[in-house]
């Protein structure tokens, strides 16, 4: 048999978001086996009139509708499950051009990778992925005429459109055909939109492996770096950032430094919240302990600090729309600082201060406390 190739197509189905929320939210349904073969014979009609010779391929589709987060992200997973199936229902030497359709029992569909997240957040576009197998040569000319056609021919039939409304119950306002390359520039428009065109070069390092090294540099003066099959940033303190790191430079006088820093720390929790939710492994690390891995969900930093007598024992340390930056617990002549590090560090590092014991009031002074000559944070007090 001729080496075969896949060409990685989808189509992208720009939905009405307010019907995955509410006291009526349900997100788009995930099909049976029966259902999903009438949407692909819909999508293979629509493909067959734009590229006849399309006949000569195989297409394969599961019956769900995936966020862009899971299906942009490091190996393509999705496709890669796709691929295993379309194989294994076509062994041997003899390729047969086939429509193959995947669906689900019960709601669950054969293999994991191929079942939607539902801890992500929906939006306003939904991907339906595809995969087209043939002849290297055949896919390698479908693929170039894809590229161009897709961009002005690409819009599904009205069939076709009504059919994904009714099949997966969703609103649908557009809807069209696009190579994954496609919705990779999209992502890049979007991201370099709102200024953040350097996480969208570590998303496409991380998914299409360009190089062994890319180094960037955000907008607030982040740096983050592509190596080794993960993203590797530097988690800086406040106390380390105001005293030695870009915060050195700044004012100290009337919370400047906390303006500072929430923007700081607000951009390096979107890019991390990016890079996780695509499948992106980040590496946080110390400044100058870039071989030590931090593996904790949360930080212990041992201030310098020596609490006065009146210390608040418990300061929870906030930032405008960020919530808790930082946590403070003063026990005896002992100041502590913990930082969460991951989404879930901030319940983690609470337990962990109750199980060793550390326990009184707690203040939410509702901005970061700090003291401006020494530029490290300290613990509220009643007087302040």
């Amino acid at each position: 048999m001729a080496a075969l190739q896949h060409q990685y197509i989808l189509v992208g189905i720009e939905t009405d978001p307010r019907r995955y929320y509410g006291e009526n939210a349900a997100r788009p349904a995930v099909l049976d086996r029966a259902a999903a073969e009438q949407v692909l014979a819909h999508l293979a009609t629509d493909l067959t009139s734009m590229f006849p010779e399309i006949n000569r391929c195989a297409l394969t589709m599961a019956g769900a509708l995936f966020d862009q987060t899971q299906l942009l992200r490091p190996e393509l997973a999705v496709y890669q499950a796709l691929e295993t199936l379309q194989q294994s229902s076509n062994p041997g030497d003899d390729f047969q051009p086939r429509l193959l359709s995947i669906g689900a029992r019960k709601g669950r569909m054969p293999l994991d990778e191929l079942q939607p997240f539902e801890h992500v957040p929906l939006g306003l576009l939904q991907v339906l992925p595809l995969l087209v197998s043939g002849p290297v040569d055949h896919i390698a000319t479908l693929a170039g005429e894809m590229e161009h056609r897709f961009l002005e021919q690409g819009q599904l039939s009205a069939h076709s459109a009504k059919g994904l409304e009714s099949q997966f119950r969703i609103s649908l306002n557009h809807a069209r055909f696009m190579t994954i390359t496609d919705l990779n520039a999209l992502l890049r428009l979007q991201l370099e939109h709102h200024g953040f065109l350097p996480l969208w070069e570590l998303l496409d390092a991380a998914i299409n492996f360009p190089g062994p090294i890319l180094r960037v540099n955000t907008a607030k003066g982040l740096q983050f770096e592509w190596r080794e099959g993960a993203v590797h940033s530097f988690f800086e303190t406040f106390d380390w950032w105001a005293r030695h790191g870009d915060g050195a430079e700044k004012p100290a006088a009337n919370q400047q430094l906390q303006t500072a820093y929430a923007d700081r720390t607000r951009e390096y929790r979107r890019y991390l919240t990016m890079l996780t939710a695509h499948g992106v492994k980040v590496s946080q690390h110390l400044p100058g302990l870039e071989d030590a891995e931090l593996t904790e969900t949360f930080l212990l930093e041992e201030s310098t600090i020596e609490p006065p007598q009146d210390a608040v024992p418990i300061t929870e340390h906030a930032a405008d729309d960020l919530g808790t930056v930082a946590v403070t617990v003063v026990s005896q002549n002992r100041q502590m600082n913990f930082y969460p590090l991951l989404a879930t560090g901030l319940n983690d590092l609470h337990r962990f201060i109750r199980k060793q014991g550390y326990s009184g009031d707690t203040a939410y002074p509702g901005c970061i406390v700090y003291h401006e000559d020494s530029r490290q944070l300290i613990a509220d007090t009643p007087a302040r």
